[in-house]
């Protein structure tokens, strides 16, 4: 039982940087202030023309029965609201009282898409992004990068945090898992309810037709004339929903699946325009922290090439010409990578 626990620990707590939580908490919170800049008007729509849900959720029934409804489910309800989701979206995006700002911000942002989903309209993108965005409230996210990090260094009575620590890949950890269970979902859905009928092309091209007609996708319209094509893909897509979770047996795989899982949500927004913005910033993050290991022996074979008697030389000469080297790849990738990420 031990061994197990043991085992356990090892995948959910591994001793790692806290610069990739720090990552993930500016990428996440950025995403989500980018997803939160113009939704109040829909809220305020909802609210001023349904005194009624049709489908309360459990957080707004559990909201509802501590608030009257005349108090919050009213505009300047609203309106307050969605300015303290974005003042605490904006402290945990800079690292100020990061923990306690990140727990405001995530559960106000659970309850603008519960409000939503109250009213019959659901979908499933956000669901896994949300749930992530509140377990960083539980991770030492503003360890790195922040201003509360840099308050610690400046004062004297409190030491600076460490830097590496054992909880700061749970949140990406189980952010994998979670996304390994919907592609999953989706996968078993199509063979249990079209089976061998989803394989057989004409329904990839149906679906896509449809949604191209409808929202003026010319990609998906020469799609939907391709029939071979649409075989491929169709098999293509069920293999990479349902073998997903093999990533998380065999690690070396995750960044070919991370790839194609990428291109694939790309594919969907070219061709039919089903925005999955949320799993696209998931799967990058992914790719780059979860399995760190592929990158760092690319920078590996970087660096032992550039230390070859050939590049040695070149670099001299380049030096006695008034060229001045670049830093190492060691050096200058944690620079490079973040504003990478925050562009994504």
């Amino acid at each position: 039982m031990k061994r197990w626990i043991d085992r356990w620990n090892a995948y959910w707590f591994p001793e790692t940087s806290t610069l990739y939580l720090a990552i993930t908490r500016i990428v996440i919170v950025g995403a989500q202030l980018f997803l939160l800049a113009r939704p109040l008007g829909q809220h305020l729509n909802l609210v001023e023309k349904n005194r009624e849900f049709i489908n309360p959720q459990l957080l707004i029934s559990a909201v509802a029965a501590i608030v009257p409804n005349e108090v919050f489910f009213t505009p300047s309800g609203f309106k307050a609201l969605y300015w303290i989701i974005m003042a605490a979206g904006i402290a945990a995006l800079v690292g100020v009282f990061t923990r306690p700002a990140l727990f405001i911000f995530a559960l106000g942002t659970w309850i603008l898409i519960t409000h939503i989903y109250s009213f019959g309209d659901r979908h499933h993108p956000e669901a896994v992004f949300a749930i992530v965005l509140m377990t960083l409230a539980f991770a030492p996210s503003g360890d790195s990068l922040s201003v509360d990090v840099w308050l610690r260094r400046r004062s004297r009575a409190r030491g600076a945090p460490p830097q590496r620590v054992d909880t700061a890949m749970w949140p990406l950890k189980l952010a994998h898992v979670l996304l390994a269970m919907t592609y999953f979902s989706a996968g078993v859905s199509k063979l249990i309810f079209s089976g061998p009928r989803w394989l057989n092309g004409y329904t990839l091209q149906s679906h896509t037709f449809a949604d191209a007609i409808n929202r003026d996708m010319p990609l998906g319209i020469w799609l939907a004339q391709q029939h071979t094509l649409a075989i491929v893909l169709s098999v293509f897509t069920i293999l990479l929903e349902i073998f997903f979770l093999v990533s998380l047996i065999l690690p070396r795989t995750a960044p070919f699946i991370f790839v194609s899982a990428f291109f694939f949500q790309v594919g969907l927004l070219l061709t039919a325009r089903h925005v999955f913005f949320e799993h696209m910033v998931l799967l990058v993050l992914l790719l780059f922290f979860i399995s760190p290991e592929w990158w760092r022996g690319l920078g590996v074979k970087y660096l032992n090439r550039s230390s070859s008697p050939i590049s040695a030389e070149r670099a001299l000469r380049a030096k006695s010409r008034g060229y001045r080297p670049t830093a190492p790849l060691h050096k200058s990738l944690p620079t490079t990578i973040l504003p990478v990420c925050l562009f994504l």
